[in-house]
């Protein structure tokens, strides 16, 4: 018995629009530990700044303080070299140039998901060209994709137990 070419439109659509949902959210994800690591920098770079050397030179006269100001300044000077030898300010650009091309993306194939709702006597032959075109899209999205430093699986399975919960009540249960 042949199945309802709508209903594998359908389940072809929600894999490609979890796909794209799960990349999504990956780069987010990989954008708040980036700003994180960027935030901590640059203020600990700030406070020890030259501009902020009088702070440090009044600490440096109060021996309690000496050992303080001598460890914020070695975690300033680590972490800038760090943040520069990893390129985190060219990370965060990649990872919201990936996010939003996946939320564009994940967004319209919603839409598109919706008007399948609304007409469900949907033209099939005239989806099927539109979605082809959105994998299209998914796949020159997927080709940029490229390791993080950051991407474990762990941090991996966070993220798809994340997008799960987002979507439990589309995610049919196994039996």
């Amino acid at each position: 018995m042949a199945s309802d070419p709508r209903d594998e439109l359908w389940k072809a659509c929600f894999e490609t629009y979890y796909d794209t949902y799960f990349q999504e959210v990956v780069a987010d994800g990989l954008i708040n530990h980036w700003q994180r690591v960027d935030e901590v920098t640059r203020v600990l770079v700030a406070i020890t700044a030259s501009g902020s050397a009088v702070s440090g030179w009044a600490l440096w006269t109060r021996s309690h303080f000496r050992g303080v100001w001598v460890l914020l300044a070695g975690a300033a000077a680590l972490l800038a070299i760090v943040h520069a030898a990893l390129g985190i300010s060219d990370r965060l650009k990649y990872q919201g140039e990936l996010k939003r091309r996946f939320s564009g993306l994940r967004t319209e194939l919603e839409t598109f998901r919706y008007r399948m709702c609304v007409d469900t006597n949907f033209p099939v032959d005239k989806f099927t060209v539109e979605f082809g075109e959105f994998r299209r899209r998914y796949s020159d999205a997927v080709q940029l994709l490229r390791n993080d430093l950051l991407l474990t699986r762990s941090f991996e399975i966070r993220r798809q137990r994340e997008l799960n919960e987002r979507l439990r009540d589309e995610i049919e249960e196994p039996i």
